[in-house]
């Protein structure tokens, strides 16, 4: 299975090196990555990782979009880059799974509430963020898996495989349920 990953966050910050973490740990698993993201010391950082191509940076989902190739599932790892994944399932078929760290609720807007209930399933970094998602009837299966935030170098690689493979089970259960969209038939 091939993964690509979207990030248009504009700064490095936690969630910068948990997405880092993540893609390390997949590579270590044999996931073959495509990653497209904003910042461009993320995408240097990423360039040495194994099995994973690094696009060019964007700074637009609808950029975004046009660069994901054909692949077999693709993480949105904000809410800008849910907008791409929108895109890529409602017109390549090409099934995503967003994360939700807020929690706050998603709001009403139309777009940002097709996007959070297109996914095929949503990953949220804490039982709070997973509870406002569920609580919004988006009938989107919610996964809760922590962050990578390991301050405990001994127990920090034993901390990565263990998210990647979480990441893993819920990217082979996304592929595995992944229904075309209405819209595409």
């Amino acid at each position: 299975m091939e993964v690509g990953h979207i990030n248009l966050e504009a700064c490095m910050n936690g969630a910068g090196e948990h997405f880092v973490k993540l893609v390390e740990g997949l590579s270590g698993l044999g996931i073959k990555q495509h990653v497209i993201v904003r910042n461009k010391c993320l995408a240097r950082r990423l360039e040495i990782c194994e099995d994973v191509s690094v696009g060019p940076t964007v700074n637009s989902a609808v950029t975004a979009y046009c660069l994901m190739p054909q692949i077999a599932l693709v993480h949105t790892h904000d809410e800008a880059s849910g907008h791409a994944g929108l895109l890529l399932t409602l017109t390549r078929s090409i099934p995503y799974v967003a994360t939700r760290q807020s929690e706050q609720p998603p709001g009403d807007n139309p777009i940002v509430r097709s996007v959070y209930s297109r996914a095929v399933s949503l990953i949220c970094p804490t039982k709070g963020a997973a509870a406002t998602v569920a609580g919004q009837g988006l009938g989107v299966p919610v996964d809760v898996i922590p962050m990578i935030s390991c301050r405990d170098v001994n127990k920090a690689e034993r901390v990565i495989r263990k998210v990647a493979a979480a990441h893993l089970r819920v990217y082979r259960r996304a592929v595995d349920s992944w229904r075309i969209p209405a819209l595409l038939l």
